[in-house]
């Protein structure tokens, strides 16, 4: 089984660690010299090491028999890859073992092979073969596979192609998921919704919401590995965040206010505020009363937004946790007197709100180059003051927050 050791809190890694499951294919495949499948047929044990600090890595080699080369050609029966002669529990490790079977993604090093990636370089994948594409296209190969590996009697190979699938970003076809839907489980549905809105195919968002709808907000502790059904709703919430179509607006902004987990309701407006759109200030205004005041720092920060921004009395993150309801209440006050003639002092934002009194029901009327064009501006400038300098901070790191405590690879 190959895997990259880990702790058991990730905080005791030395460097950044990636969530688990958000391989790009895609970047890893234009990285690669040579992308194969195949299993390890040889490979020595690692030692085991109270610490790795300062100790080579990729220093014993495995022989993996390719059954499928999907960009490049291994020129022979085994190739040669290198992976990590010690493991700890401190530092993560990349490790093979005899009988492993993964999807390789490599380059060439000396005589032999590396990972271009020592957390996703060598994913779990079906043995299942696709058709041949009959061109060059490598993605469109890759593609192809592993729709064949969807229907793996082993499901949780079949759960990773899915994944993998999703995390292509751009894939032919996406009948073969949609197909796959209606002989699903719960946790195989949202493997595939999760992959489908990664593909940018929000024809599930009504069943999503009603997924969100019917589920109990998962409490913190079970935001763990011990619990996958609740481990993926959260996943599920995340990746809302990452929305960016202003046809999806109605969902948002229904997730923004009504979601029943904190996280969906901070992912929906992350995405809002992304979107930029003048229909969301009435969602904004809303979210300044959630229970959780880093939503409602967010949602006074989206109106600002919309305003222009930035304003000399936005509270600093740290202050507006001490006090959000005055805060809430005073950029109310602020919107009223002078945040929304801001924001209709935009001509753009004026003509959407003037040709639709219900923008949110007829949203998929309106071309998204025209509500994108004048909103993808930058909004926020630093300044001397410390509220400025906060805000500044918090709309570029906002997304970069950690979403989930569990990390793993491949």
């Amino acid at each position: 089984m190959v895997f990259v050791m880990w702790a058991l809190s990730s905080g005791a890694f030395a460097s950044p660690v990636p969530r688990t499951g958000t391989e790009d294919i895609a970047k890893m495949m234009a990285a690669s010299g040579l992308v194969c499948k195949g299993q390890v047929v040889e490979a020595p044990q690692p030692t085991f090491v109270p610490s790795s600090a300062g100790v080579a890595h990729s220093t014993m080699t495995a022989n993996v028999r390719p059954d499928r080369c999907f960009k490049g050609s291994s020129k022979g029966a085994f190739i040669a890859v290198l992976f990590d002669g010690v493991i700890s529990g401190v530092y993560p490790s990349f490790v093979l073992h005899k009988g492993d079977y993964r999807l390789f993604f490599l380059k060439r090093q000396n005589d032999a092979y590396a990972v271009v990636d020592p957390w996703f370089g060598a994913l779990s994948v079906s043995r299942e073969m696709g058709a041949a594409p009959g061109s060059s296209d490598e993605m469109y190969a890759l593609e192809l596979d592993l729709k064949a590996g969807l229907r793996d009697s082993n499901r949780e190979l079949a759960l990773n192609n899915v994944r993998m699938l999703g995390n292509m970003k751009h894939i032919r076809s996406t009948s073969e998921l949609i197909e796959l839907l209606h002989h699903s489980d719960l946790l195989g549905k949202i493997y595939i919704w999760q992959a489908l809105l990664r593909l940018k195919d929000y024809s599930v968002l009504p069943a999503v919401s009603e997924f969100f709808k019917s589920q109990p907000a998962p409490s913190h502790e079970l935001r763990l590995p011990r619990d996958r059904l609740f481990q993926m709703q959260f996943e599920l919430a995340n990746e809302i965040g990452a929305i960016r179509d202003p046809h999806t607006l109605p969902f948002l902004e229904t997730f923004a206010v009504n979601g029943k987990s904190s996280n969906l309701r901070m992912s929906a407006l992350q995405a809002l505020r992304s979107i930029d759109s003048p229909h969301s200030a009435t969602t904004f205004l809303k979210a300044l009363g959630d229970s959780n005041s880093d939503n409602a720092f967010s949602a006074m920060l989206g109106l600002v937004v919309l305003a222009g921004g930035p304003v000399a009395w936005v509270p600093t993150w740290k202050k507006f946790k001490k006090d959000p309801e005055f805060y809430a209440a005073k950029c109310r006050e602020w919107w009223k007197a002078e945040g929304q003639i801001r924001m209709l002092s935009n001509p753009t934002a004026r003509r959407l709100l003037d040709n639709s009194s219900a923008l949110g029901s007829n949203c998929r009327k309106i071309p998204i180059s025209l509500i994108v064009g004048d909103f993808e501006r930058k909004r926020l400038v630093t300044t001397v003051t410390e509220e400025r300098v906060a805000l500044k901070a918090f709309k570029t790191n906002f997304a970069m927050w950690p979403r989930t405590s569990s990390y793993a690879a491949g």
